[in-house]
């Protein structure tokens, strides 16, 4: 899978300052591919067979922040996010090392505590790709809220470390 970096820039509608967090729209101007089925490792979330679909392995830290970025510490660990065409899907980092965010789509790079991806048309598959990913200064399990309509459900991603999943 491609990578494609990009967040959110100086666009005010990008911005959810009344909370202090950063708002990404991702455009489906920015989508890589289309599936029909889900890809392996990867699990659906929400009723209908689900609205988004995660990485269910753990992810891979690859490379660091440029210099001078205000990130130079972080990593990057890359997944494809896949939304049902037909479907729009918010996604929020509830809990995670300190200063984890999202970096999807061609927009300006910058933090991302939030993110909406689709509905998009698209006559082929039914789900759509973005490339992307998130950035985390520590390995650890980034916990995320995805939501869609009246559906909200909580979710993992492992990234550079698995999750711990006793109850």
């Amino acid at each position: 899978m491609a990578l494609a970096c990009g967040c959110t820039g100086d666009n005010p509608e990008n911005s959810a300052t009344d909370v202090g967090l950063r708002h990404l729209v991702v455009e489906c101007r920015d989508i890589i591919d289309t599936v029909a089925e889900l890809v392996p490792d990867y699990t659906a979330h929400g009723s209908d067979g689900g609205f988004v679909a995660l990485p269910t392995r753990t992810l891979q830290l690859g490379r660091s922040g440029s210099a001078d970025s205000g990130h130079e510490d972080y990593r990057f660990a890359k997944f494809g996010l896949l939304v049902r065409r037909s479907r729009q899907a918010l996604l929020e980092i509830v809990s995670a090392p300190d200063g984890a965010f999202f970096n999807y789509g061609s927009s300006a790079f910058g933090p991302a505590d939030t993110l909406t991806a689709g509905p998009c048309d698209s006559d082929r598959g039914d789900w759509v790709v973005w490339a992307g990913g998130i950035w985390v200064n520590e390995p650890g399990c980034v916990e995320v809220v995805v939501s869609s309509e009246d559906e909200e459900i909580p979710a993992q991603l492992a990234v550079g470390a698995p999750c711990d999943t006793r109850t």
